[in-house]
C-alpha cells in the first residue's frame, strides 16, 4: 500500500466525488460554507497546533497557531465591520508578513470579498484593480502608503485604508503624517492597525455563508487586453484542498513552503488549502535569494516545497549554497511553465527529490492538472487531470476533443467547486471563454497517448517570466506613455535564469534620438508606472514594425528575429 494519498491515479478518477471533500468540511457544505471557518476555526480547539512559521527579511521570527490566528481574525474582522457590508471588496498591498495572513482570514470571517495585488505593481496597476470592482478598503503598510495613495487619486470607491504601523497613537488613528522608509508611512485617516487591533474584542460569529457566496476576487495578468477580475465562491476551497492532498500530498507532520505571495491566487490556492487540513505553512517576508533560501531551508524542517522554475534554475546556478545544508524535503513542487529535464534531474540529485509540474489559471482556482507522487513523471509534462475534473485538448473552432498528438487548445468541464464564476461584470467576456461546453484556456498543448498533457505555449502572445504570465497589452500602453517612444510592440527573449524576459521593440518619435541612456530610461519609466516584472528587459530601436495588411503587428516575425 502507498504511503501517499493518492494510491492509485486512475482508480481515485473513477471512484472520486466531491462530496469526499465537503464531507471533510465542518458545516454542512456545500450548502452552509465558509472558507475562514474551515481553514482557521475548527483547527483552533488545539492551542499548540501551529498555522504559520514567519521568517522576516532582517531576521525576524514568528510562530502563529491556529488559535492565535482565530483570535487575531476575529479582532480584524471587528475591525472591517465598521468599515465595509457583507460582499464589500477589501484588498492587500503587502508583503508576506503574518497581518497579511491574519487580514485575509478575517475578512472572509466578515463576509467580505477578499482580493490581492502584487507589490510588484506600480500605481496603474493598483487603481485599475480597486476602481474595477469598487473596492471598499486597503491595507497595507507605512512602506506601500505613498503608492497606494497616488493609486487611489484614480480609485474613489476606496473608503477606508489600513495600515500595519507600529506608530503610537492614542485614539485608534493617527493624528499625523509619519514617515516611515521610504512608503510615506501613515496619513491622518488612515486606521492604525495594531490599535484598531488591541482595542477590537476577540469574539466574532462567522459570516454564515453557503458555498455559493462570493469570497474571492483576483485580477489576471491581462494577457489579452486589460486584466479581468476572477470571482470565486467560498465552495472554491474544497477544490484547491483536493490538490493539496492528491498532487501536493500533504501528510501529518509536515511543513509547507509555498513561495506564492498573497498578492497572486497562487498564494491563497497554498495557504487555504493546506490550511484546509490543518497541516503548518512556513513563509518568508523577502524576495529570492538563493543564499537566504538555503539557509532557510536548513534552518525549518520544510517537507514541501512549491516554487517556481526559476528559483530552482537560480538554486541550481548557485549549488553551492546548498553545500552542507541538512535538508528535510521529501516532496518539491513547480508551476508557472514546463520544467526541463535538467532542472528535474538536480532537484533528484541535489535536494533529493524529483520536482513535480503543476498547471492551473487564476480561473480554474487550482493547480487543476499535475503530476502526483505515484505517477510515473515524464520531464515537461504538465501531468494529467486533478480527480474530478474533466479536461481535454480541443479544437477551439469547434470545442471537439482532439486525437493524441495534436496540438489544439487545453479545455475543461468547469462543473467543479474551484472553476470561477465570473468575470468581475463582464457577462460577455464569461461566455466568450466557452465553446460546445469547454473552458477554453488560451493555452496551447496536446496529449499523449498515455493521456498526459504537454504545453506548447499560449494561444495569444503571452510571455511567461519567472513564472509570472505577462501579456503585451500593458506593458506597450506603458511604453506608448513615454513621450520618446512612438510604436512598440513587446516578445519574450529566451533567458537562462528567468526562462524568458520581455523585450521590447521601440519607433522613436520624430526628432528622438536612440542612446543607451534613453533604453534605461523607457525601462524604468514601466518598471515605475506599471510593475517591477513586467518592464522590459532589453529595448531595441527599430524604424519600422512589422506589420498584417490589417495594420496588426506581427509578433511571430519578432519573435523570429529575437530568436536568430
Amino acid at each position: 500500500m502507498s504511503v501517499h494519498n493518492l494510491h492509485d491515479y486512475d482508480e481515485k478518477r473513477e471512484a472520486f466525488e466531491w462530496d469526499e471533500i465537503f464531507g471533510e468540511a465542518d458545516w454542512d457544505a456545500p450548502e452552509k460554507l465558509n472558507i475562514a471557518h474551515e481553514v482557521c476555526d475548527r483547527h483552533a480547539t488545539d492551542r499548540g497546533k501551529v498555522a504559520l512559521y514567519y521568517a522576516g527579511k532582517n531576521g525576524e521570527r514568528e510562530t502563529l497557531t491556529f488559535w492565535e490566528l482565530a483570535e487575531r481574525s476575529n479582532r480584524f474582522a471587528n475591525v472591517l465591520s465598521d468599515c465595509m457590508d457583507s460582499g464589500d471588496r477589501v484588498f492587500s498591498y503587502m508583503p508576506r508578513i503574518p497581518e497579511h495572513y491574519v487580514a485575509l482570514i478575517g475578512t472572509l470571517k466578515a463576509g467580505g470579498v477578499w482580493g490581492g495585488v502584487n507589490e510588484r505593481f506600480g500605481p496603474d496597476g493598483i487603481a485599475y484593480r480597486l476602481d474595477d470592482c469598487d473596492a471598499k478598503v486597503v491595507i497595507t503598510t507605512p512602506q506601500n502608503r505613498t503608492t497606494v495613495e497616488d493609486a487611489l487619486d484614480d480609485a474613489p470607491s476606496v473608503e477606508h485604508v489600513i495600515v500595519v504601523s507600529e506608530d503610537v497613537v492614542e485614539d485608534g488613528s493617527t493624528t499625523s503624517r509619519t514617515n516611515s522608509g521610504d512608503g510615506g508611512g501613515v496619513q491622518r485617516d488612515d486606521i492604525n492597525y495594531h490599535s484598531a487591533m488591541k482595542n477590537a474584542s476577540t469574539e466574532f460569529e462567522t459570516a454564515e455563508t453557503s458555498g455559493e457566496d462570493n469570497a474571492l476576487l483576483y485580477y489576471t495578468s491581462g494577457t489579452t487586453g486589460l486584466a479581468k477580475g476572477v470571482l470565486h465562491k467560498h465552495r472554491w476551497v474544497t477544490g484547491v484542498a483536493a490538490t493539496q492532498r492528491f498532487a501536493v500530498d500533504l501528510q501529518p507532520g509536515d511543513l509547507y513552503w509555498s513561495t506564492g505571495d498573497l498578492g497572486w491566487l497562487t498564494g491563497p490556492i497554498n495557504t487555504l488549502g493546506a490550511w484546509f487540513w490543518g497541516t503548518s505553512l512556513f513563509t518568508y517576508e523577502g524576495e529570492f535569494d538563493p543564499e537566504a533560501w538555503a539557509d532557510l531551508l536548513d534552518e525549518f524542517p520544510i517537507s514541501v516545497l512549491f516554487s517556481v522554475p526559476t528559483a530552482y534554475r537560480m538554486l541550481r546556478e548557485n549549488a553551492g549554497v546548498l553545500e552542507d545544508k541538512n535538508l528535510d524535503l521529501r516532496h518539491a513542487l513547480s508551476i508557472g511553465e514546463p520544467l526541463s529535464a535538467g532542472v528535474v534531474e538536480w532537484g533528484e540529485d541535489t535536494l533529493g527529490v524529483t520536482i513535480h509540474d503543476t498547471y492551473g489559471q487564476t480561473e480554474t482556482g487550482n493547480m487543476i492538472i499535475n503530476n502526483y507522487p505515484t505517477m510515473e513523471i515524464r520531464p515537461g509534462s504538465m501531468g494529467k487531470p486533478l480527480p474530478g475534473i474533466e479536461a481535454a485538448v480541443v479544437d477551439p473552432e469547434t470545442g471537439e476533443p482532439l486525437e493524441p498528438g495534436e496540438t489544439g487548445e487545453i479545455a475543461q468541464r468547469g462543473n467543479y467547486p474551484c472553476f470561477f464564476a465570473e468575470y468581475w461584470n463582464k457577462p460577455e467576456k464569461t461566455e466568450g471563454c466557452f465553446v460546445n461546453n469547454w473552458y477554453l484556456s488560451g493555452d496551447l498543448g496536446h496529449l499523449d497517448e498515455d493521456g498526459y498533457f504537454w504545453f506548447e505555449g499560449r494561444a495569444d502572445d503571452v510571455i511567461i517570466s519567472a513564472g509570472y504570465r505577462i501579456g503585451p497589452f500593458e506593458v506597450e500602453s506603458s511604453l506608448g506613455e513615454h513621450p520618446a517612444v512612438a510604436e512598440s510592440a513587446v516578445v519574450p527573449k529566451s533567458h537562462r535564469e528567468r526562462g524568458n524576459i520581455v523585450k521590447a521593440y521601440v519607433v522613436l518619435s520624430e526628432g528622438t534620438d536612440p542612446s543607451s541612456d534613453l533604453a534605461e530610461d523607457i525601462k524604468r519609466h514601466v518598471k515605475e508606472e506599471l510593475s517591477a516584472h513586467e518592464y522590459p528587459r532589453e529595448v531595441e530601436f527599430t524604424d519600422e514594425l512589422p506589420k498584417t495588411v490589417t495594420g496588426k503587428i506581427r509578433r511571430t516575425e519578432l519573435r523570429d528575429r529575437t530568436d536568430e
